[in-house]
């Protein structure tokens, strides 16, 4: 019995629809990338989805599912790639049969997600037609020369990223700007032209800011007055602090703030002593000065609390600033008495961390807040009293010195660095520029006093005109430094460069000093009063 070969070739997939058996068709997409926004990559991008469209469509034998195109995105990383990725779900759907591209380049740029998916699709039965090399995916050398042309696109694309970095390297060391649109500049012809109604948001936000305003407390300012960001929204507490920092705002531009650290994956960080950066000076013109600038930054690095009041926007307008005269801690409202008897007290016994129970008696806080109203329209009552306020806080004199001093030393700095970078072993050298900086952080404090002094006497003079104030329609912490107050007598202090920390800590000495201001206030019930002393401290 002779042997016999016979030949089973495979069935075509078909379908029966009424009685009738028809070859099935197969699901055809394509993919598409190009990864730029600019006008002759959109018209390739257009044309390519026109093109696979047209012969998908017109193929009796396929049925066409659709076209994923990615348009300026990098084809370094498949996952960032959402339309790529949404082409790959669809086929683990069973939803594709044969996918066309372009060429390799396009599918993608790095080699393991080339092969990965490859791979992954050929498993699933999924073909891909690579056009500009003429290879199918199910060519049993596709392995083999996917490596080798998806390694030299990767190349590519790692010569395009240098190529890239060189012409960024090139712009920076020109000091050229990419201007981009941001709150408070418009941008025309790539440079920075201010906006004229925007701006004065910016000067609003950077003048709150050097009144010790917290970033928060500008946010409920800005909403509070409706005013709305670019995109129309309502401001947060990451926005504001973009603004204080962005050097853009008096005129400057740095460059290079942050770095591609791999052209594969794209990732940016923050370029801190990674890369040469580039700052720009009077790039621009200037919504603020850099004087101004410089102390926002000053006040922002503070962690500790010294170079900042407390929140200004608070439900109660003393809170933060009002003490005990005796233990010199925070005095808190508190409850006493129930029903109609019920009352509000400042105590400090409830003060945080508290040792021990102070015998100081707890004023009324009503009493101490219409004393405090009533000091302040007394103060703008008194034009002796005014004159002395306004002296104490002119300090064009101290400003002026302080500048010349910290120009000079800032040059002194500089000429140092240089000596540094040719002599970097030479320790006098060294132990100099540490010597300096900490003499330059020092006088950039003073400075921060003084500057955020003159914006508070300029806010002071602007309620002169008013006839009557409240708590509702002045910052009672722009004009009090520290309040001092028990059931007999509210001290109230005003200094224009101290902090409250160094008030708080002569609090005793500043009792015995002379006051300005002495008054018998009574509350308007009538029923109670309340002794007051306002002292100015320096």
């Amino acid at each position: 019995m002779s042997r016999v070969v016979q030949v089973i070739k495979p069935m075509k997939p078909t379908v029966v629809e009424n009685g009738v058996v028809t070859i099935k068709k197969k699901r055809v997409a394509a993919y598409a990338r190009v990864s730029t926004d600019y006008d002759d990559q959109i018209n390739s991008y257009k044309a390519q989805c026109a093109e696979y469209t047209s012969m998908i469509e017109s193929n009796p034998n396929y049925k066409f599912i659709g076209v994923f195109a990615d348009q300026g995105l990098s084809g370094t990383q498949a996952k960032k790639r959402p339309e790529f990725m949404k082409m790959i779900e669809s086929a683990r759907g069973g939803e594709i049969d044969l996918i066309y591209t372009k060429s390799i380049s396009r599918f993608a740029r790095n080699t393991v997600d080339t092969i990965t998916y490859v791979r992954e699709l050929r498993e699933l039965g999924v073909e891909i037609i690579f056009e500009k090399e003429n290879i199918s995916s199910l060519d049993p050398k596709i392995d083999f020369m996917l490596t080798i042309l998806s390694s030299i696109a990767q190349e590519e694309s790692r010569s395009i990223s240098s190529n890239v970095k060189w012409s960024y390297d090139k712009k920076f060391k020109n000091g050229i700007v990419d201007a981009r649109r941001i709150y408070g500049f418009d941008v025309v012809d790539n440079k920075f032209v201010i906006n004229p109604e925007e701006a004065v948001i910016i000067k609003q936000i950077f003048t709150l800011a050097l009144r010790r305003f917290k970033p928060s407390d500008i946010v409920k300012s800005l909403n509070a007055s409706g005013i709305k960001t670019v995109k129309e929204g309502t401001w947060t507490y990451g926005a504001i602090v973009q603004i204080l920092r962005n050097e853009k705002y008096c005129g400057d531009a740095i460059l290079r703030k942050t770095v591609t650290i791999d052209y594969l994956t794209k990732k940016t960080v923050r370029n801190n002593n990674i890369a040469d950066k580039y700052y720009v000076s009077n790039n621009h013109e200037a919504i603020v000065s850099k004087e101004t600038f410089d102390a926002v930054q000053i006040i922002l690095k503070d962690k500790t609390g010294v170079e900042r009041n407390s929140n200004k926007s608070t439900k109660y307008p003393l809170t933060g600033i009002i003490f005990c005269p005796k233990c010199g801690r925070s005095l808190k409202r508190q409850q006493v008495n129930r029903g109609e008897n019920m009352r509000v007290v400042l105590n400090c016994n409830h003060s945080y961390g508290n040792p021990f129970n102070c015998d100081s008696s707890s004023p009324d806080y009503d009493l101490v807040l219409e004393a405090t109203v009533d000091a302040i329209n007394e103060i703008y009552a008194n034009e002796k009293v005014l004159e002395n306020l306004f002296e104490v806080f002119d300090n064009n004199v101290a400003l002026n010195i302080l500048r010349g001093d910290i120009t000079r030393l800032k040059e002194e700095t500089t000429n140092l660095y240089n000596l540094h970078q040719e002599n970097p072993e030479d320790i006098h050298i060294y132990n100099q520029i540490t010597h300096n900086e900490s003499k330059l952080e020092k006088l950039d404090k003073e400075l921060v006093s003084n500057v955020t002094a003159s914006v508070r006497l300029d806010y002071i003079k602007s309620l002169v005109a008013k006839e009557h104030s409240d708590e509702s329609t002045v910052h009672i912490k722009d004009i009090f430094t520290l309040v001092l107050a028990d059931s007999k007598k509210v001290t109230f202090i005003i200094s224009a460069t101290k902090t409250r920390s160094e008030l708080l800590e002569n609090h005793a000495q500043i009792l015995d000093d002379e006051s300005i201001l002495r008054k018998m206030f009574v509350a308007r019930d009538g029923q109670r009063g309340i002794f007051y002393e306002v002292k100015l401290y320096e």
